[in-house]
C-alpha cells in the first residue's frame, strides 16, 4: 500500500549546518536562545490554486513589506532575515485563506519562493444557539458546539456565523505549494521534527459583515478529516495534531487525532490550519548544482525522494544553484532535478545518511536556460457588444495557467520560464461571458508576442458546463490527468477561469461508461463576475457519464443534486469536453 506522501520544502539556500563560509551582519541573543540576521534578497510569484497570479497581495517577512504586482511577482530587496531556522514570508489577500513560504537564507544571496494561495470560496452560513454539523462532499465534517462562538469584544456571537472550512488532500499533487511553510516542527517537548502529513484542515470563522470570530476557550469544535483511501491501511490509530504558527514559522504539536473509520477525529481550539502528522527524525541535507557548463543552475525544482516510504519532499535551488533540506535520516533516498517544463535533468539514488550532509556537486549535461517573453493584446467579445472580461490561457509541457485581462479587454504579461530549450507554447484568450475564444496562437521562439485586437468569436474546444437549477455556467480552458495509485486510478477533470473552478473527481475511473459511485462534484466561488453558485455534491446524488476518450479529451455529462453553502438542495447537470494536461 502507499504510504503517505511527505512534502517537505527543500529550503531555497543552504543552512548553516550545511555550510559556514556565511557573514552574519547581527547576532541577538535572548536569554539561551541566538538569533543571527542577515541581508538577503527574496524574489517571487503569488498565486491561486489554478496558476492564476495574484496582484496586489500584501507580503510581509521580518524585515520588511512589500505587494504583489499585476503579474503576482514580487520582491524584497536586501532586507533582514533570520537566517538560523529560517524565516517565511506570508501573503494576505481577500477571499484567501492567508498564505506562507518558507525560505532560508544567505548573506547578499537571492532565493525564490512560490505562495500559492487557498481560496475560502463561499462559507457555510450556520446558527449556532444550537449545535451545527457541516458536512463537505469530500468527506470533511466539522461539529460547532451551541453558543461557543466570540466576537472580537470577547462576548459570544448571536448572528449567523460564516465558516470558511477547507481539506487540504496528503496526496495532492500541488501539496508542498499550497500548505503554509514546510514540514518543519516542534514537539511537546520542545524537539525539533518533521512531519509526514496524513491531511491538512484549513478554517475561518467570520461575521456576515466580514467581523473575525473565534472559539471560546474550552470550547470544543469536532473535526473529521478524511484519510485519502491509498493511506488507510498505514494510518496509525492515534497521531499528533499540530498547528502552524505564523510567529515561529513552524508547526507546534497541540493535541492528538483518533482514527474512526475512514477519518481522523480531532479537537480544534481555534481557527488557523491544522494537520494530523506523524513526527520524524531528520537530517539536512544540501549540495550545489551546475549547468553543463558549470555555471550556476538556479531557480530549479528539487525533488528527494525516500524509496523506503515513497515520502516526497521538493523545492528550488537559489542564485547559485545551492539547495538545502530535512530528508529522512537513515533512509535510501532518490534526488531529481527538473527544469520548469519538467524536463528531467538529473536523477539519482543516494544515501543512506545518519548525519547533516552535504553531497557532491551535481553537474547536468544540459545547459539551462532564461527565457522571458512579453506577452500584449486586447480582446472584443464576438457577440457582446461591451467591455470584455475573461483571461488569457497559457499552455505548455507541465503547465496551464491563466491572467486576467483588464476592463478595457487589454492585456500586457511576461512569462519567465528555465528550461533546456523554450517549449512549444500555445496562448488562448477566453471570454468569461460567452462560450467563445480567440484563435490559438502557438509560439516556439523566445521572442515577445503582440496579438493585437482578436475576437472571441472561436467555438470552444474544450469547456466543463454546469447548470444549477437552470441558470447556466462554464468554464475554459480545462485539464484532466490521473492520480495513480495501487488500489485505483483517480481521475480529475478540472475547468478554470478567473471567477472559479469547476472540478469533478471519478476515484475509480476505467474509462467510457457510467459513474454512480465515487465521483464528486466541487465548484469553488471566487467572487467575481460571473458569479456562479458554489456548489458540491457526490455520489449516489450525482451520476456522471463519460461517452469518450480518446486519450486527449474526455467526454461525457453528469445530472444530480447539489447542496450549496447555506444547506439547500439544488438542481445540477452540464456537459464537458475535457482537455489533457500539457
Amino acid at each position: 500500500m502507499k504510504k503517505p506522501l511527505f512534502y517537505i520544502s527543500l529550503l531555497l539556500v543552504f543552512l548553516t549546518s550545511c555550510r559556514n563560509d556565511i557573514n552574519d551582519i547581527m547576532v541577538n541573543v535572548e536569554e539561551d536562545d541566538i538569533v543571527v540576521f542577515v541581508q538577503s534578497t527574496i524574489t517571487g510569484r503569488v498565486v491561486d490554486e489554478a496558476g492564476l497570479p495574484l496582484p496586489n497581495v500584501l507580503l510581509e517577512i521580518s524585515g520588511g513589506t512589500t505587494t504583489s504586482d499585476s503579474d503576482g511577482n514580487f520582491q524584497f530587496n536586501t532586507v533582514e532575515v533570520k537566517k538560523n531556522g529560517g524565516d517565511i514570508v506570508t501573503a494576505k489577500a481577500n477571499g484567501f485563506f492567508e498564505g506562507v513560504a518558507h525560505s532560508n537564507f544567505t548573506a547578499g544571496g537571492t532565493s525564490f519562493v512560490e505562495v500559492r494561495l487557498l481560496e475560502k470560496g463561499v462559507p457555510n452560513v450556520i446558527n449556532v444557539s444550537s449545535e451545527q454539523v457541516i458536512s463537505k462532499t469530500n468527506g470533511l465534517k466539522l461539529t460547532v458546539p451551541e453558543n461557543s462562538i466570540l466576537n472580537s469584544s470577547g462576548q459570544i456571537h448571536t448572528g449567523p456565523v460564516h465558516v470558511f472550512s477547507r481539506w487540504i488532500d496528503p496526496t495532492d499533487e500541488n501539496l508542498g505549494g499550497i500548505m503554509p511553510g514546510a514540514l518543519n516542527a516542534m514537539d511537546a517537548n520542545g524537539d525539533e521534527k518533521v512531519l509526514a502529513t496524513y491531511g491538512m484542515l484549513a478554517l475561518d470563522l467570520e461575521s456576515a459583515s466580514g467581523e473575525k470570530l473565534e472559539l471560546m476557550p474550552g470550547a470544543e469544535l469536532m473535526a473529521e478529516i478524511p484519510i485519502p483511501s491509498e493511506l488507510e491501511s498505514d494510518a496509525p490509530d492515534e497521531m499528533p495534531l499540530w498547528e502552524y504558527d505564523l510567529e515561529e514559522g513552524q508547526w507546534l504539536e497541540k493535541g492528538k487525532c483518533k482514527k474512526s473509520g475512514s477519518s481522523y477525529v480531532c479537537v480544534i481550539p481555534n481557527s488557523g490550519i491544522w494537520n494530523c502528522d506523524v513526527p520524524l527524525e531528520a537530517i539536512c541535507l544540501s549540495a550545489q548544482v551546475f549547468n553543463a557548463d558549470l555555471s550556476a543552475a538556479s531557480f530549479l525544482k528539487v525533488v528527494v525522494e525516500d524509496l523506503t516510504d515513497n515520502f516526497i519532499y521538493w523545492g528550488y535551488t537559489d542564485l547559485e544553484g545551492f539547495f538545502c533540506g530535512s530528508v529522512p535520516r537513515s533512509a535510501p533516498l532518490l534526488i531529481t532535478i527538473l527544469d520548469h517544463c519538467d524536463n528531467v535533468l538529473h536523477t539519482a539514488e543516494i544515501g543512506p545518511f545518519s548525519m547533516d550532509t552535504q553531497i557532491e556537486d551535481i553537474i547536468l549535461e544540459d545547459n539551462v536556460s532564461e527565457f522571458i517573453i512579453n506577452v500584449v493584446g486586447s480582446i472584443a467579445h464576438c457577440q457582446i457588444a461591451d467591455a470584455p472580461i475573461g483571461h488569457l490561457g497559457v499552455r505548455y509541457p507541465g503547465t496551464l495557467a491563466i491572467f486576467p485581462i483588464s476592463n478595457n479587454g487589454s492585456y500586457d504579461i511576461d512569462i519567465a520560464l528555465k528550461c533546456t530549450d523554450f517549449p512549444m507554447m500555445e496562448l488562448t484568450a477566453y471570454s468569461s461571458l460567452e462560450m467563445g475564444s480567440t484563435i490559438t496562437t502557438t509560439v516556439s521562439m523566445d521572442d515577445d508576442v503582440d496579438l493585437g485586437l482578436q475576437n472571441t468569436c472561436e467555438n470552444l474546444t474544450d469547456y466543463f458546463g454546469l447548470v444549477v437549477d437552470g441558470v447556466s455556467y462554464f468554464t475554459s480552458p480545462t485539464q484532466y490527468y490521473l492520480r495513480p495509485n495501487q488500489t485505483t486510478d483517480w481521475l480529475v477533470l478540472e475547468g478554470l477561469s478567473i471567477a472559479g473552478t469547476f472540478t469533478l473527481e471519478l476515484r475509480d475511473y476505467i474509462g467510457v461508461g457510467t459513474y454512480d459511485v465515487n465521483s464528486f462534484l466541487s465548484i469553488v466561488n471566487f467572487g467575481v463576475a460571473p458569479n456562479f453558485d458554489s456548489v458540491e455534491a457526490a455520489s449516489p446524488d450525482i451520476i456522471v457519464n463519460v461517452t469518450a476518450d480518446d486519450g486527449e479529451f474526455i467526454t461525457g455529462n453528469y445530472s444530480g443534486i447539489a447542496i450549496d453553502n447555506y444547506g439547500n438542495s439544488r438542481n445540477v447537470s452540464g456537459d464537458f469536453i475535457i482537455k489533457r494536461a500539457p
